[in-house]
């Protein structure tokens, strides 16, 4: 894949985006079809997705009412 002057622009947009909210590990918009992620040891990187196709859109999926599930149900 080569980079593409609207990935470097995303890049900056979510660099920025980091910056100011400290505690986001993702950052998308609304039209560029990506996702950055924000990773490393030292939560310094960022790597950049393109979006495929969503796969689909699950609704009240998380009651917020009910207790947190077990995570060893999780676990392999």
């Amino acid at each position: 894949m080569q980079i593409t002057k609207q990935h470097l622009e995303f890049l900056e947009e979510a660099k920025i985006a980091f910056l100011v909210n400290v505690r986001w590990d993702t950052y998308f918009n609304d039209h560029s079809g990506l996702i950055a992620l924000r990773f490393g040891p030292d939560r310094d990187c960022i790597r950049i997705y393109e979006l495929g196709d969503e796969v689909g859109f699950f609704a009240q999926m998380i009651d917020q009412k009910s207790k947190t599930p077990d995570a060893t149900a999780y676990e392999r």
